[in-house]
C-alpha cells in the first residue's frame, strides 16, 4: 500500500525540513515538522512505511533535548513500523535511551539486538560505555 504522491511529496518536504532544523541544532522546529509529516500519514500509523523514518527523527530530536521519555515513545513506534526491527539504529537507539533512564538490563539487551544486527560497527563514535555494557556477552 503505498501513499498518495501528494501526501508523500509533502510528508517528504516536511521531513526535509525537520532535518535542516535539526542540523541547526533547532530541535523544537524539527519536531514541529517531523510530527506534522507524521499527521499526514493514515492510521494506524505504524502500517506506513514513512513512519519507520518519522518515528526515529522525532526520536532523535527528543534525544538531543535529552527528553528520554519521549524519546523511548518514539523509537518503540518506529521499531513497530515497518522493517523496524531489522533495524540496528533504533534497537542501539533504545538503548542509548534506556542507558540514559538507568534501565542497563533493557539497555543491554537493546544493544545486544543492534550488536546482533550491524556488528560493532554501530557503536563506533559513541560513549564508549555503550559497547562496554554489552562487552561480556559478545565476547
Amino acid at each position: 500500500m503505498e501513499l498518495p504522491a501528494d501526501i508523500y511529496d509533502k510528508l517528504t518536504t516536511l521531513a526535509e525540513q525537520g532535518d535542516g532544523y535539526e542540523e541547526q541544532e533547532d530541535f523544537a522546529l524539527a519536531l514541529e515538522s517531523y510530527n506534522e509529516a507524521l499527521a499526514l500519514l493514515p492510521e494506524p500509523k505504524t502500517d506506513w512505511e514513512a513512519a519507520t523514518w518519522l518515528y526515529t527523527a522525532i526520536g532523535d530530536a527528543h534525544i538531543n533535548q535529552q527528553d528520554y521519555d519521549e524519546a523511548l515513545e518514539a523509537f518503540e513506534k518506529a521499531l513497530a513500523s515497518p522493517d523496524g526491527t531489522g533495524n540496528p539504529y533504533i534497537w542501539y537507539s533504545l538503548g542509548q535511551v534506556f542507558y540514559q533512564l538507568g534501565n542497563l538490563e533493557k539497555a543491554k539487551s537493546h544493544f545486544l539486538s543492534a550488536y546482533m544486527l550491524d556488528g560493532d560497527e554501530i557503536f563506533q563514535g559513541e560513549d564508549p560505555a555503550y559497547l562496554e555494557l554489552i562487552r561480556g556477552e559478545i565476547s
